[in-house]
């Protein structure tokens, strides 16, 4: 099931943040404003689920068996040593809201169906986990396949690896790393989203609709790789097609930087299936505004089939795509989300400003700093 909502307490700068989550959720503000941080609250989950389920487990035997003190010692090991784990963002010092006062970390999320909390204190130790279970499948955050795809992705080169533990979860990881490999062993696959489907491809398989969408990208490119596995690697290749036939294959490194660095993002969308959950940050990296445009594009019409987008980005011409497939009605208003962060100068925490598209791609409401760069500069050339 979809997450509808997050609650986040004393993460870093998050010192009180509740957002409703929609289809499609864009993240915008300046640098170091805690969208990176909303971000990583949710990964926080994910990372250490196994852990939480212990502690989840333990406080349920707790409840169940109040006098087997024998039962509970074991449990009571297990709980002293169940840490969340910060691997790759720091220690406690690092992530606590400066001003909480060793009150505890909390992140919450919400559905329909059911309510999870996990709490953990100034140490890192699981101090509470509640969950109340109505129905539903369980939170998408949580499926095997749920798919992030972080802002560093896997530059180009020659060959890229192999991880046959990734394609048989339908992964390419966090970089991006596994993408190649992942079209190797899915090339012929059906995307599960039919609307996906590219309107010159002739077929709805995975390596033809991805050689189109990356055509929205740079022109008349195709992409072809090859598993070596004396080598343990993969080998991608692009080539351009022209009036007579097709140029010669060329590796990574001697194509545009940003057609290798948006593979990932277009492959990610085209495996996902209706109730997924992906979160993408900076997909406009590396591209040109008309190839921002059209991965905004490409996500609006996953979102409007059922996938669950989080976006971190900062760029005008995503959000603008947005709003046009908004008017277009391949967006419906409600299944977008956009949320502006900030920190005010007297203050130490984020600050939220929720914005609004209506059905003609209108924006309800334009706090300071939200892509007003261009008429600024504007003003500054009119002498305004």
């Amino acid at each position: 099931m979809k997450i509808d909502r997050v609650k986040v307490k004393n993460f870093k700068s998050l010192r009180d943040v509740d957002l409703t989550l929609s289809n499609l959720t864009l993240l915008s503000g300046v640098n170091s404003s805690g969208k990176s941080s909303f971000i990583q609250s949710l990964l926080l989950l994910n990372k250490n689920l196994d852990s939480i389920m212990k502690v989840s487990y333990y406080q349920m035997m707790k409840k169940l068996l109040p006098d087997n003190q024998t039962i509970l010692q074991e449990f009571d090991i297990v709980n002293s040593n169940t840490f969340i784990s910060m691997k790759d963002i720091g220690n406690y010092k690092d992530i606590l809201y400066q001003d909480s006062y060793n009150e505890n970390i909390d992140v919450n999320i919400y559905n329909i169906y059911n309510y999870f909390k996990v709490s953990f204190n100034s140490t890192l130790k699981l101090s509470l986990i509640h969950s109340e279970l109505k129905g539903g499948k369980g939170y998408n955050l949580f499926f095997k396949d749920f798919q992030y795809i972080c802002t560093d992705r896997i530059s180009p080169q020659i060959n890229f690896p192999l991880s046959e533990e990734h394609i048989e979860n339908n992964l390419i990881g966090i970089y991006g790393e596994y993408t190649a490999h992942y079209i190797a062993e899915n090339k012929n696959k059906k995307l599960l989203i039919k609307n996906l489907k590219h309107k010159k491809s002739k077929t709805n398989q995975l390596l033809e609709n991805t050689s189109l969408w990356l055509n929205e990208i740079s022109e008349n490119i195709d992409i072809d790789v090859t598993v070596n596995p004396s080598q343990n690697n993969v080998t991608l290749t692009y080539s351009y097609i022209y009036e007579n036939g097709k140029t010669n294959k060329y590796n990574s490194l001697n194509v545009g930087f940003g057609i290798t660095y948006v593979l990932p993002i277009i492959v990610a969308i085209l495996k996902s299936k209706p109730d997924d959950l992906l979160i993408i940050e900076n997909p406009e990296s590396h591209l040109h505004p008309a190839g921002q445009a059209k991965i905004a594009e490409l996500c609006a019409i996953a979102s409007s089939c059922g996938v669950q987008i989080i976006v971190e980005t900062h760029s005008d011409h995503f959000l603008n795509a947005i709003r046009v497939a908004t008017k277009k009605e391949i967006l419906k208003p409600e299944d977008s989300s956009i949320y502006y962060f900030r920190k005010d100068m007297d203050e130490l925490e984020t600050k939220i400003d929720k914005i609004n598209i209506d059905k003609y791609g209108n924006i309800d409401n334009y706090p300071k700093g939200f892509f007003d760069e261009w008429d600024n500069k504007l003003d500054e050339l009119l002498g305004l």
